[in-house]
């Protein structure tokens, strides 16, 4: 069974991801352990099962879209439970995404780049000749 995720971020790094993979990254998102009260880092590549933005307070100008290899049950241990109360997040470790996942650039900002269209990293998406129509 196949989950579609999404990850939004720099068009740049969006780029980057589809081309060569995702990197793991250090997520501070003011967690703290249940038991100690510390602040919690977790590692890996956030996704969540919809597309999030700016009212979400995620920055970035693409949308990339995940299709995954596995089941929900497969990411139980990574899901940040309670984050969103709309939206289940994870954060994946970026081996496991390289190796069970395709991503492609499934939408860029108008407001930033005009002639983006969805990208799976098999050639240089071409600006399209006539974008008003």
């Amino acid at each position: 069974m196949a989950l579609t995720l999404y990850h939004r971020t720099s068009i740049g790094e969006a780029r980057t991801f589809v081309q060569r993979g995702f990197v793991d990254t250090d997520w501070d998102f003011g967690l703290q352990d249940a038991r100690t009260g510390e602040d919690t880092v977790v590692t890996g590549v956030w996704i969540a099962d919809r597309p999030l933005g700016q009212a979400e307070g995620i920055q970035g100008d693409a949308v990339l879209e995940i299709v995954l290899d596995a089941g929900l049950d497969d990411l139980r241990e990574y899901e940040l439970e309670g984050m969103l109360w709309d939206t289940r997040v994870w954060v994946v470790p970026a081996d496991m995404l390289n190796a069970q996942a395709k991503s492609r650039i499934l939408a860029i900002d108008p407001n930033s780049s005009w002639f983006h269209k969805a990208w799976n990293g098999d050639s240089d998406p071409a600006p399209d000749p006539d974008p008003e129509s």
